[in-house]
C-alpha cells in the first residue's frame, strides 16, 4: 500500500542506501532475527548498496549485530546519538540533560532503567512496563523527547532522532538522505522513515510510522522488510 503524499516507487539503482531498524523490524514479538530478512540485506549490501542499522540499542549491541549480519554500513545506535563507521565513532547526542531528567523523574515515580543502560552514552532507556503517559506528564517542560519503541521507553534530548544519526551517516559515505530508504516500525522510526528519500513501514508498525511512508509492507517484521526491498527495487522477488 502506498501512502499519500509521499514519493512514488524508486527507479531500479534510486536507492544508494539502506538503514533498517533492528526490534519490530527485522525481529518478531520474541526478538528473534527473521532469516529471510538476514538474506535480502545481504543481497542488498553485495549488489553495493550499503546497509546500515539504524537502532535504538546501545552501541555494543548494534556494532556486533552489524558485523555477524554481514553488512558494512555505518550503524546509528541510541536513536540517533551515536554512529560508528570504520573503526571510527562519532558522538552526536548530549547526555546531560537525560540524566538530570531521569534523577527528576524518578524523584515523582518508579522507573527502572534497562539493563544494557550501562553502556548507553547519550540518552537514558526505560523498562518498556513504564507508564508511558506518566514519564511524559513528569517531564512535560524538559527539554527532552520521551519515545516508545514497543520494547523500551527512551528519554533523549530534544531534537535527537534516528534521522539525525542516518543524516550523519549518509555525510560519511558521500551519499544525498533524498537518495536513502529507511525501513521501520515504531515512534522513533517515524522521521527517518518521513525524510529520507523513501520510507517503508511494516504492517506492524505504529499509526505515525505507516502515515509517514512511502510505502507500507502487508507483512510482519521481517516478512515485510523483505516485501519493502522488493518495493525498492533493491531485490528481486
Amino acid at each position: 500500500m502506498i501512502s499519500s503524499g509521499r514519493r512514488r516507487r524508486p527507479a531500479p539503482g534510486d536507492v544508494k542506501a539502506l538503514a533498517v531498524d533492528v526490534d519490530g523490524t527485522l525481529t518478531d514479538e520474541s526478538r528473534r532475527v527473521n532469516l529471510d530478512a538476514v538474506k535480502a540485506l545481504r543481497e542488498v549490501q553485495d549488489s553495493g548498496v550499503p546497509v546500515m542499522l539504524a537502532s535504538g540499542n546501545v552501541l555494543p549491541i548494534a556494532y556486533a549485530l552489524s558485523n555477524y549480519l554481514g553488512l558494512t554500513g555505518p550503524i546509528i545506535a541510541e536513536n540517533g546519538g551515536i554512529v560508528t563507521h570504520g573503526q571510527r565513532i562519532w558522538i552526536l547526542g548530549h547526555p546531560e540533560v537525560p540524566r538530570k531528567a531521569y534523577e527528576h523523574l524518578v524523584k515523582k515515580m518508579p522507573a527502572e532503567r534497562l539493563f544494557t543502560d550501562r553502556w548507553r552514552e547519550t540518552e537514558i532507556g526505560l523498562k518498556r512496563d513504564v507508564d508511558l503517559e506518566r514519564v511524559r506528564e513528569v517531564l512535560k517542560g524538559w527539554e527532552v523527547e520521551v519515545q516508545t519503541t514497543g520494547w523500551a521507553v527512551h528519554i533523549m534530548e530534544r531534537g535527537m532522532n534516528k534521522f539525525f544519526g542516518v543524516r550523519r551517516a549518509c555525510e560519511l559515505l558521500g551519499i544525498s538522505v533524498q537518495n536513502t530508504a529507511a525501513i521501520g516500525d515504531s515512534d522513533n522510526d517515524e522521521m527517518m522513515i518521513r525524510e529520507c528519500g523513501w520510507g517503508v513501514a511494516v504492517v506492524n508498525a505504529f499509526e505515525g510510522s505507516k502515515a509517514a511512508a512511502s510505502f507500507v509492507a502487508k507483512g510482519m517484521n521481517g516478512s515485510g522488510v523483505v516485501e519493502g526491498l522488493a518495493w525498492l527495487r533493491l531485490i528481486r522477488r
